[in-house]
């Protein structure tokens, strides 16, 4: 395999983590305001994956998606947000998310380990383009990548063939000697192999071990696996 496609956040970064501690410095702004952060932050939950599909298939612009991630949660509790709280709210979110964020532990020593083999490496993400630069920038990944393509700036995001197709031909390499590595089921597995690529599914939990995917459980598996036989 010449080439590694990593996605970025919940494979790379854990994205999940650090969304959780926006979500509570958030609950704790909707309290000070006296409003129910409970409620609050249930219906964001709700409302967002979503709407960022939306914005992942071009429906919503960016700033659209921002803005109703976190007004939609107000209509859905049956309240009108005091003027600016929304503004407050996703600046709250994002200086948390993309100014802080957590890299997984072995994200690191897997590219290392994958440019000792001489094997090249890409993230595809489609997250708003400028946040994840400011992950990455944070992070420093993007130093230790060959390539990063952000759907939103190569006009093309997963699940579609044109998004995977993008960065195997900044290689001049053909989809199978790239592989995919992401931890969603759907965008990263299923529409990479749709595309030619080989994929793994990052699977942290184990949730779809016994399913027809091929799963690894954490990016240290991915250099030994791809590692030739007999090699150090």
């Amino acid at each position: 395999m010449d080439l590694v496609i990593l996605d970025l956040d919940d494979t790379l970064i854990d994205f999940a983590t650090t969304r959780r501690i926006a979500y509570e410095q958030i609950g704790q702004l909707m309290t000070r305001e006296g409003l129910d952060a409970v409620a609050y932050l249930k219906a964001c939950t709700e409302v967002d994956r979503p709407l960022f599909a939306q914005f992942e298939r071009g429906e919503l612009t960016r700033a659209a998606y921002r803005l109703r991630r976190f007004s939609d949660p107000f209509e859905r509790i049956g309240m009108a947000p005091p003027p600016g709280l929304v503004e407050a709210v996703n600046r709250v979110f994002m200086d948390c998310v993309n100014d802080s964020p957590q890299v997984h532990a072995d994200a690191l020593p897997m590219l290392q380990a994958l440019r000792a083999l001489g094997v090249r490496t890409a993230i595809l993400t489609n997250g708003p383009s400028d946040g994840q630069r400011r992950k990455l920038r944070a992070t420093g990944l993007d130093k230790e990548v060959d390539h990063v393509a952000i759907g939103e700036e190569i006009g093309a995001s997963k699940p579609l063939a044109r998004a995977f197709a993008h960065v195997v031909d900044r290689f001049g390499l053909k989809p199978a000697q790239a592989l995919m590595v992401g931890d969603s089921p759907e965008l990263d597995h299923d529409a990479a192999l749709e595309a030619g690529l080989a994929a793994w599914l990052l699977d942290r939990p184990g949730t779809h071990r016994h399913g027809a995917r091929t799963c690894i459980e954490s990016l240290h598996e991915v250099a030994p696996r791809l590692r030739p036989e007999g090699g150090g």
